[in-house]
């Protein structure tokens, strides 16, 4: 018996794992190819040889999706990504509760790296800093069908792509947020098919699974819809080492050209570049530089330094405090210990009160003042261990 059959369009399918009798073609399909944590992997072929038998019963695969209780019909599902009550593999599709997995390149489905995301978040982060908080983090852009269909963005049922969800986007002053916090789901939608301005800077941090689209498909989308700069971030996790790869759009023919390249670009009007990280096995360290005052800034080295102004600022406390009750051990030598102590705590922690040596000098001739000159947090509490 030949180990090779044929699919409905005429083309050879080899038999094992994921074939299936043609008679059973308008039902096994619809089912996933694989599952987050199955022993057995979904070969690139035979997942492309699924896509194509639910497009032979398309109705079916439809009918099939409008069960999900997260259907949307202005959606476009693509036959080729797989959509389960609680997960999926198009990175199109946010829904709540539906966690979005990829294919590794042995066809195991697996959730987003760590890593991948740990980078993505700090670089939003430090262009915060520089930038002001412009950015998104993977928002839905979306965009004409007949520019997906210009472009032959298609999903494995021929439909032309509408949207597409880049890891950052870089938007024009008029999308800052007031205050620091991350974006509402419906602040990170960006309607270009209704009228909301381009991105300046669009960021994909390049993965496996998505460096052929992250070059090519991509870079002809973003330039067709009009984005000035595109930056391509490579992180050295499945290669040795890190770099980036800056296009900018040319006006007179509408396509990115080629602008920089390697650890350090300059988009945005501001320079970037790319540190090794400081411990093998953790992400590079992405920088933006002020242009004002010329410094470089990352988001952890920027947590780092508030910590250290914050323990330069305590130290300095402390030597403040211990000069004020060298003064107070001369003025009131009577003072116990424990209202001593109390008056400590309460400096370190809030401070000194104003005029503090001025306040402890006043207190030679009227020593029952100290707790309301020292403005010590139990003034007036009516006790008086020390007896004055």
């Amino acid at each position: 018996m030949s180990d090779v059959a044929k699919t409905a369009t005429g083309e050879a399918q080899p038999q094992g794992a994921h074939a299936a009798p043609q008679e059973a073609l308008p039902h096994w399909s619809l089912a996933p190819s694989t599952w987050p944590g199955a022993d057995t992997p979904a070969s690139y072929p035979a997942r492309a040889w699924r896509a194509r038998a639910r497009v032979q019963v398309w109705p079916a695969w439809q009918a099939c999706l409008q069960t999900l209780s997260h259907y949307d019909p202005d959606h476009v599902y693509d036959p080729g990504h797989e959509y389960e009550e609680d997960w999926t593999t198009d990175p199109t599709y946010r829904r709540d509760g539906v966690r979005l997995y990829r294919f590794d390149r042995e066809g195991f489905l697996m959730p987003p790296g760590s890593f991948h995301s740990r980078f993505i978040d700090l670089v939003l982060q430090t262009l915060c800093l520089v930038l002001g908080r412009r950015v998104c983090r993977e928002p839905d852009l979306h965009f004409p069908s007949r520019l997906g269909q210009d472009l032959g963005l298609l999903t494995q049922g021929s439909e032309p792509r509408r949207r597409v969800v880049p890891d950052l986007a870089v938007m024009p002053s008029s999308w800052t947020l007031a205050e620091a916090r991350e974006r509402t789901v419906d602040e990170r939608i960006i309607r270009m098919d209704g009228g909301d301005p381009a991105p300046e800077l669009v960021v994909e941090v390049v993965s496996r699974s998505t460096e052929a689209k992250d070059f090519e498909d991509n870079l002809s989308l973003y330039a067709a819809l009009g984005i000035p700069e595109y930056l391509l971030v490579e992180t050295g996790e499945f290669k040795t080492d890190p770099s980036m790869w800056l296009f900018r759009r040319v006006d007179t023919d509408g396509t990115y050209h080629m602008a920089e390249s390697g650890l350090a670009v300059t988009a945005c009007n501001t320079p970037m570049r790319l540190r090794p990280a400081e411990v093998p096995g953790n992400v590079p360290v992405f920088q933006c530089q002020d242009p004002d005052t010329r410094q470089w800034h990352d988001h952890e080295g920027s947590i780092e330094r508030r910590g250290e102004r914050r323990g330069e600022r305590r130290g300095e406390r402390r030597g403040e405090v211990h000069t004020a009750l060298q003064v107070l051990d001369a003025v009131l030598p009577s003072l116990s210990p424990t209202d001593r102590a109390r008056i400590e705590a309460s400096w370190l922690e809030a401070g000194l009160p104003a005029a503090a040596v001025q306040r402890i000098l006043s207190l030679q001739g009227e020593p029952d003042r100290w707790r309301e000159l020292l403005a010590t947090p139990f003034a007036g509490s009516g006790t008086n261990e020390s007896g004055n």
